[in-house]
């Protein structure tokens, strides 16, 4: 045991779980085992008298169960993170849980990595809370808000709000990536992220903290998944979706906000909160009238300023874009070409375009787009003069 070792406590009314799960523990360098508990009512004690880093915790037991025994030890010791223990089925338990303090979950039976990444992971997002509480003074940050909405489905407006927000993360911008089509959300599934928590869940407990249910994605991108159940998606209101982004906002340098491709109250208030409102199109005759409408419709709303329309799958059977601008009334902010292969491999592996394939023309043009969107641009300067010149040029 050294003095960084994670000191972690075992609460399960089965001698022999306990057992099984120490063993799986006991030879992981920064682990130790300090102590194991039969039912809630002597976890409760035993962690007051212990003060465990962190605590493994199965939901049924006899007498005070897990999930109460969770939320007593967390108020007395809100430092303690506890991982709950579950089988398959018990989704409502692990809800509560959650709601309850727990940091995190583990489904049986599981593996000894996977009990180990998980105690590791929480145990991280631990120390880098206790950090950023010990900050003598730690400026807010004040995210700006960047909608990207179309106005026709099939345009590759999911793939350009996942793509922007990857790569303003590696230009080492603290980002939150929205998912506002709250009936058939697919965010999390093109980023390979399991859902453990939703917009649904932070309506069922009660609107309180959103940073609270954020997924984290490997590359530091944050995740706000839109509900799982299209039913869900029509608990949230307008009011709801000011909150969210209000609350989001100090927690982030960006918050790109995916949206469904049609107008509803939701999408409304994200548009009229949003910094900049990127627009997706194709250029083509059947997406031109759609656009028109579309811009028509936030001319009226007075939000025509903050528009950039995207031009994606440019080079795909269409229009010209100086046709296509020309019709339009408006500039073509940035052109991305067409790459169906790249683009359905991505979505296939849940990988971003830019990190599946970073020399892809799309994946440059995706990476410029983020750049111009952060002032991170780097513009060409001024050409050296010819060779020839420089060659034949008289000494002064």
């Amino acid at each position: 045991m050294t003095a960084d070792s994670i000191r972690v406590m075992i609460v399960d009314d089965t001698k022999e779980t306990r057992s099984n799960i120490k063993k799986l523990l006991e030879f992981e360098d920064g682990i130790i085992v300090v102590g194991e508990a039969a039912d809630g009512a002597e976890a409760v004690l035993l962690a007051q008298e212990l003060k465990p880093d962190c605590i493994l915790m199965d939901i049924n037991m006899p007498g005070l169960d897990g999930i109460s025994a969770t939320e007593q030890i967390y108020k007395v010791i809100p430092d303690c993170m506890t991982i709950v223990i579950s089988v398959q089925g018990e989704q409502e338990y692990l809800r509560r849980a959650m709601a309850a303090g727990a940091r995190d979950y583990l489904i049986k039976p599981f593996s000894g990595d996977e009990l180990i990444s998980t105690i590791q992971w929480v145990w991280q997002l631990e120390c880098a809370r206790r950090s950023h509480n010990s900050a003598e003074s730690t400026p807010l940050r004040s995210g700006r808000v960047i909608v990207v909405f179309s106005a026709k489905g099939g345009v590759g407006k999911s793939t350009i709000a996942v793509n922007l927000a990857s790569s303003l993360v590696k230009q080492e911008q603290k980002v939150i990536l929205v998912d506002l089509d709250l009936q058939f959300g697919d965010v999390p599934l093109m980023l390979n992220l399991p859902v453990k928590h939703s917009m649904a869940d932070w309506y069922t407990d009660g609107c309180g903290s959103t940073g609270d249910y954020l997924l984290n994605h490997s590359s530091g991108l944050q995740v706000l998944a839109a509900p799982e159940v299209p039913e869900d998606g029509e608990l949230i209101t307008a009011e709801h979706i000011s909150q969210m982004l209000n609350d989001l906002k100090p927690l982030a340098d960006y918050i790109v906000v995916d949206t469904p491709q049609f107008f509803h109250e939701t999408t409304l208030q994200s548009l009229e909160e949003a910094d900049q409102i990127i627009l997706a199109a194709v250029p083509d005759l059947s997406n031109l009238k759609n656009v028109h409408r579309c811009l028509n419709v936030l001319e009226k709303l007075n939000l025509a300023g903050k528009v950039k329309i995207a031009a994606n799958k440019v080079g795909s059977e269409g229009i010209k874009l100086d046709q296509f601008s020309s019709h339009l009334q408006h500039p073509i902010w940035q052109s991305l070409p067409y790459d169906p292969r790249l683009t359905a491999q991505a979505a296939v592996q849940g990988i971003p375009v830019i990190d599946l394939n970073p020399k892809a023309k799309l994946s440059r043009a995706l990476v410029h787009a983020s750049e111009v969107l952060a002032g991170t641009e780097i513009k060409p300067g001024k050409k050296g003069l010819p060779l020839a010149s420089l060659l034949f040029a008289r000494k002064g």
